[in-house]
């Protein structure tokens, strides 16, 4: 990760304080009972989890988020605000550019933490992936034909492990897909999971 030394990312604990105070300074705050008017440490873990936030950087040891995490933060709420839910801001979100997103949000400048930027590449989830876990893909493949004497397949085989959040990794056997697109398709079981342990909205 690389990012100017005139900017600088927030902790979670300092970018939960600035998406309560830019969600309040844009009027953005939800109307409706079901969802959280107000964003904490919990909240943004648990839209991370879901695939509605990007996968923060990292600062030392500590998670790092920026100017991307807050406008999408924001326009969540906005879109709660609208009576949306979330699996329907999920894929409101999914068809908007990051120029959309941050016209939705529309957060005061001054609202803004001075010099917050951005990790790259764009940390913004990837697009048209949300019913990955929902729809059975097709498997059919061409099998190579083997004679009577040809040794069997090892057994043994190398998988990698994704972590998609804090307590869901995922392992994988082959090439690992882009990370964001893996993530964002995963978010209808990550949220399963997720509402299980009864996290808020």
């Amino acid at each position: 990760m690389t990012l100017s030394n005139k900017m600088k990312l927030l902790t979670l604990t300092e970018f939960a304080a600035a998406a309560a105070h830019a969600v309040q300074a844009s009027g953005a705050v939800p109307e409706n009972r079901q969802a959280k008017p107000i964003p904490a440490e919990r909240m943004v873990r648990y839209y991370t989890a879901r695939g509605l936030l990007p996968r923060p950087g990292n600062r030392g040891r500590a998670l790092a988020y920026g100017r991307t995490h807050l406008v999408r933060l924001v326009a969540i709420k906005r879109l709660q605000g609208q009576g949306l839910s979330l699996d329907q801001i999920a894929e409101c979100l999914a068809g908007m550019s990051a120029a959309e997103v941050e016209a939705l949000a529309a957060i005061p400048e001054a609202a803004i933490p001075a010099a917050l930027g951005d990790s790259d590449p764009e940390p913004e989830p990837a697009r048209g992936a949300g019913r990955f876990w929902r729809v059975v893909p097709d498997r059919t493949e061409a099998v190579p034909d083997r004679t009577p004497d040809a040794p069997a397949a090892p057994a043994v085989t190398s998988l990698q492990g994704v972590r998609l959040s804090d307590t869901v990794t995922l392992l994988i056997d082959g090439p690992v897909p882009d990370l964001d697109a893996l993530r964002h398709a995963a978010s209808p079981l990550l949220d399963l999971i997720a509402h299980h342990r009864k996290d808020p909205q």
